[in-house]
This record gives structure tokens, sequence and C-alpha cells, in this order.
């Protein structure tokens, strides 16, 4: 299998020779800079960060790259995700209105708002992002406010009872509980996890959902399949469970996180 320094090696080499006029960083983040990567599952993560707001006329550039890129290493095809950022969006976050453009698997590359949903990676990108072209990420991209990212992290944990309706496959059920343990156990120490290690210390935290959260990182870390049996029930009341527990205030509106005698639990 090809590396994935290959890949990104080429990706930089293609990227700065056909966007040099627009480009101002690459940067890559994720799995492979947090640890836990796992060569024939995980994505190669980036954020691109441009002189102005994605276009059109942009995107049919980047449709091209990724094209070509996908045909010189069929083995990463759909498994790089880019996201397509102008640095006054990020700057402007919550002002006037910006679009982004994204690709990522099973999403086709795309244009749409710059919502501040897309603050925690922006956050994650200034915090720990690898420098791939262009200045240090914490050079070029503004601080991200603490209050801000926890926020945009709710809002995350808002929306996925909704979006778990459409988690109809294995792989796609085992990533809704990992993310959702991420997104648990930043809330809770206000550090960003690997998938891996989220799931291991929410089976510790909440012993009501060890059970499944061991699910999840296994499947996704010992090469599970899509033909596997899925937990479709056993997921929805976990996102259900988890997000209400997150969600629920205490002590003024100030969420807290659970303790192993308060572990969230399914509703109804």
């Amino acid at each position: 299998m090809v590396l994935p320094e290959m890949v990104l090696a080429d990706l930089r080499e293609a990227w700065c020779r056909a966007l040099a006029d627009r480009l101002r960083g690459l940067y890559l983040h994720g799995s492979l800079v947090a640890g836990d990567f796992a060569a024939d599952r995980s994505d190669l993560d980036l954020l691109a960060v441009l002189a102005s707001d994605p276009d059109e006329k942009l995107l049919g550039v980047l449709a091209g790259l990724h094209a070509d890129l996908d045909r010189r290493h069929p083995q990463w095809a759909g498994r790089i995700e880019v996201e397509y950022v102008s640095l006054d969006a990020v700057r402007d976050v919550g002002g006037r209105d910006h679009l982004i453009a994204r690709i990522s698997p099973g999403e086709s590359l795309h244009l749409l708002p710059a919502t501040t949903h897309r603050v925690v990676t922006w956050a994650a990108v200034h915090d720990y992002g690898r420098t791939l072209l262009g200045p240090p990420a914490d050079e070029l991209l503004p601080a991200v406010e603490p209050d801000r990212v926890r926020a945009a992290l709710l809002d995350h944990v808002r929306d996925w009872p909704t979006w778990v309706t459409q988690m109809t496959t294995p792989g796609a059920q085992a990533y809704a509980v990992l993310t959702l343990c991420r997104a648990y156990q930043r809330l809770r120490n206000g550090r960003q996890l690997s998938k891996r290690q989220a799931a291991d210390q929410t089976a510790t935290a909440c012993p009501r959902w060890a059970d499944l959260a061991v699910w999840a990182r296994d499947w996704w870390y010992d090469s599970g399949q899509d033909t596997d049996p899925g937990r479709a029930d056993d997921v929805r009341d976990f996102v259900h469970g988890v997000s209400a527990a997150i969600l629920a205030p205490t002590d003024g509106g100030q969420w807290r996180g659970t303790d192993r005698d308060a572990a969230p639990k399914p509703p109804g």
C-alpha cells in the first residue's frame, strides 16, 4: 500500500502548482497527527486556507485535482478529506456570510456555508495542525476562544440525534459512537482524543455504554466490514442518551460531564 506520506507529498506538489496564486497554507490534522492512525481505515484530513472564498470556478479546478489524485493513488480514493476555506472566513466566523468547499468520504466535492460548526476543525488545526505548505498554522490562523469551540461542539452534539438516523451501516454506526465519545471526552476534559482513546475512556467513565464503545472501537481498528451485523437500535439509544446527558444544564447551565455514578442513560 502507498504510504500516506507519499500521497501527501504528491498532493502538496499538485496543489502548490495548481493553486499557487490562491493557496495561503495547507495543513494536516486528524488521526495521522493526533495518533491511532489506521492505515486501512483512517482518512487523510487536511485544511486548505485560501486567499478568497471558493466559488464554482475553483470547484472545477479542485475536482480535477482530486480526480487525478484518486487515479494515481486508487487505494486512497474516497479517503482524502479536504476543507477549503478563506482566511477571511476563519476570521469572520459568525459574522458576514462565507462559503467553503469540502470533500470527504461519502461526500462529493461541494460548496456550503461557513457555519460555526467548522470552528472545531479550525481550532484543532490552529492548535495541532502539521504544516504542509505555508507558515505554521498558529501564525496564519487566529486562535479560537475556548468558549466558542465549546459552543460549536455542543451544536454538533445537538445535531447527532438527527444525523444518527442516516447511519445504516455498521461502519457509520461505529463512527457515530466514536465521534460522540470524542465530543463527550473533549467537553469533560478539554482535550481532543483519538477515536480509540475516547472510546476507552468513555467505556471506563460510563459502564452502561462500555460494551457499545468497545464494539465501535474494535470494529473501527480491527478491520470490521459493512457486511457485519450492525447495532442500529443500540447506537440510536447511545446517541440520544449521551447527547441528553451532555446538554443537560447543571450549575447554572454549565455542563461538567458525568462520572461513573451518573453515566448517561438511554431515553425513556
